[in-house]
């Protein structure tokens, strides 16, 4: 399960927002989680690029299990900051080994080309716990999304401009 718990009361106003701005009444969210790990400014920055429509895969690793989200699901995506900005609903899933992750699905993360995506996912992975497990036979979940609400205020992201 999200180490953010969906019952926060900034993630409730949140989910109200866009369901009055999306005209109709929403689930809570199945994840709430954000893109830089550790890093504000990589949280910042690849918020911005989900919200611009340029990011619309991420990769998962290690796997939960069981999956506590699946295919048509809604997910928070928090800022640096860890406030609420946006919400993407899950488009498809695809289990498989590092190794096998295409450079299509790599070049839809929207943070360089497909070695950049390699190498920078490798070094993120293996800082985390148990990380020095991670390798190209590791099992990853390669998520395909969309953004279907956000703020739209890059100006509340803190990234006024992502070069790419």
């Amino acid at each position: 399960m999200s180490a953010v718990d969906p019952s926060r009361p900034d993630i409730v106003a949140f989910m109200a927002a866009a369901s009055s701005a999306l005209g109709r009444d929403l689930p809570a969210p199945k994840d709430v989680f954000n893109f830089g790990g550790s890093s504000p400014a990589d949280a910042d920055e690849r918020l911005l690029l989900a919200i611009q429509g340029k990011k619309t895969a991420t990769t998962s690793w290690p796997v939960p299990d069981p999956l506590y989200w699946g295919v048509g699901d809604l997910s928070v995506i928090l800022d640096g900051s860890g406030a609420p900005r946006a919400l993407m609903r899950t488009v498809s899933f695809v289990q498989c080994r590092f190794r096998d992750v295409d450079e299509d699905f790599a070049l839809a993360e929207a943070e360089g080309d497909y070695e950049t995506y390699r190498t920078g996912h490798i070094d993120f992975y293996r800082r985390q716990e148990n990380g020095e497990e991670f390798g190209e036979d590791s099992v990853v979940l390669c998520e395909r999304f969309e953004v279907i609400y956000s703020t739209g205020r890059s100006e509340d992201v803190g990234v006024k401009e992502v070069s790419n």
